[in-house]
């Protein structure tokens, strides 16, 4: 399972205001369904992901770990109108969620 992200920082260790104990890249995203997560990005397009960027999430099970949890790891990055057409997807599916699973309004009679 995969799930698509919008970057709002990368976290590079050469970046002036990062120190980091190894030369992993990680960055902050804006997940579809509203949630912020810091992940790994893979070793491959650490250095091509950028702010602003739609990304996908890899969320298969790590089995490496007992019990197997998810990978968490940054392994494409969409563009275009791959990116635009995968974001507005997800985030369309989400507010029809939120709008069918919100309650109900309350009236207050004083």
């Amino acid at each position: 399972m995969y799930h698509p992200g919008k970057v709002i920082e990368v976290l590079r260790p050469s970046d002036k205001d990062v120190r980091s104990a190894d030369a992993s890249v990680q960055a902050t995203c804006r997940m579809w369904d509203d949630n912020i997560l810091t992940l790994m990005v893979a070793t491959k397009i650490g250095a091509q992901v950028k702010t602003g960027q739609v990304v996908l999430v890899d969320y298969r099970p790590d089995s490496s770990h007992q019990p197997p949890v998810p990978s968490h790891t940054i392994v494409k990055i969409i563009e275009g109108k791959k990116a635009e057409l995968v974001w507005s997807t997800y985030r369309d599916m989400h507010d029809r969620q939120k709008r069918t699973t919100a309650p109900p309004a309350q009236n207050y009679i004083g």
